[in-house]
């Protein structure tokens, strides 16, 4: 009888172990899900990084120095890269890499209204037209919209979005596998036990356990802000990579957090259910 409660604890221990591994590996892919790949984060982080605002002058900057390099006034830059126009092409941009799709960066406003104020500008100085003349006017506005092209482009959002596609092909696949296997786990547990209160007090101590291990490692990546030396140029780059990364860790504690309170509903039942039997 002994040797027998012995193998039924080891057996049980096992299975207990054999769970929180389980459950770690769903709050992984919870936590992911939730937090790195969740598109209205990405987009919430972006803006909070003031993103659009700093390449809107970034991309000033690299227009003006090509406008003064061909000897241009900067006066021709007006209405050409707007602040709305680097909003809304970026948002595009990133909304539309991560749903998958070709982004297409729309450049044809930038090009036509450079293009149309440097014409006003040669017809009011009265500057002939030669094709000499014509081939530099191309070369600076091809220049322009390239710079303009370059600041929309987000490269980071570009490896989320193969990341993601790559997660979301296993986070189908492993959460139904994770579910059934937790499931069969538990039912074992509760079938190897006489009284059902036993077998799920293994499964509280896997949901504790799992839930700890959660806690504990996004607490560490919290309070030594680890995550803050992957630094980045430029500096909305890094600060959108720093917000975005913490709310990522955050997101494995709140789900930490639940666990714990699952792991409490477990203990109360178990205690409701051997109150029952001792009650009889």
């Amino acid at each position: 009888m002994k040797k027998k409660r012995i193998m039924q604890k080891g057996i049980s221990s096992i299975f207990a172990f054999l769970l929180t591994m389980i459950f770690v590996c769903l709050f992984t892919l919870t936590g992911l899900y939730y937090g790195v790949f969740n598109n209205r984060i990405i987009l919430s982080k972006v803006n909070e990084s003031n993103h659009y605002n700093e390449v809107y002058e970034e991309l000033q900057e690299r227009a003006q120095d090509i406008l003064e390099e061909a000897g241009l006034p900067l006066s021709l830059l007006a209405e050409t890269i707007t602040l709305e126009r680097v909003y809304i092409g970026g948002k595009y941009y990133i909304e539309d890499t991560l749903a998958g799709k070709e982004p297409v960066i729309q450049s044809d406003k930038v090009r036509t209204q450079l293009e149309q104020n440097i014409n006003e500008y040669l017809m009011e100085e009265g500057i002939s037209r030669t094709k000499e003349l014509d081939a530099g006017i191309k070369e600076v506005i091809d220049k322009v919209e390239q710079e303009y092209k370059r600041g929309i482009h987000f490269q980071f959002i570009n490896y989320i979005a193969e990341y993601k596609a790559s997660f979301m092909r296993l986070f189908r696949i492993g959460i139904p596998i994770l579910v059934l296997l937790a499931g069969t786990i538990g039912v074992l547990l509760i079938k190897l036990h006489r009284y059902k209160h036993s077998g799920i007090r293994y499964i509280a101590y896997a949901m504790i356990a799992s839930s700890c291990i959660v806690i504990i490692s996004s607490a560490f990546l919290l309070i030594t802000k680890s995550y803050e030396r992957m630094v980045q140029q430029p500096d909305y780059y890094n600060r959108f990579l720093t917000s975005y990364l913490r709310w990522d860790i955050q997101v494995f504690m709140y789900l930490g957090g639940i666990g714990m309170l699952l792991a409490a509903l477990l203990i109360i039942l178990v205690a409701y259910l051997k109150n029952n039997i001792t009650s009889r």
